[in-house]
């Protein structure tokens, strides 16, 4: 007796993170960027904000669609 879908299990794992890690990464670099453009030039924040929010609305919306994606995916597998 052994566990045989290795591949399988590392492929989810895999999945998993591109749909979970790349969008955080973006998230935390941009909102890294904001805080220090923001602490630059205070006069400019709602500027700075306003730009930063829509790179980071778009991020959160595909990282939503690719999670349900996955989801959907991993769904159909199980029912096949």
């Amino acid at each position: 007796m052994g566990f045989k879908y290795w591949v399988e299990a590392l492929m989810v794992i895999g999945l998993f993170l591109v749909a979970i890690a790349v969008p955080c990464y973006f998230v935390a670099s941009w909102g890294g960027k904001m805080i220090n453009d923001i602490g630059n030039t205070p006069s400019q924040s709602a500027q700075i904000q306003a730009s930063t929010g829509w790179k980071i609305i778009a991020v959160e919306i595909v990282s939503f669609v690719m999670l349900i994606g996955l989801f959907a995916f991993l769904y159909n597998l199980n029912s096949e």
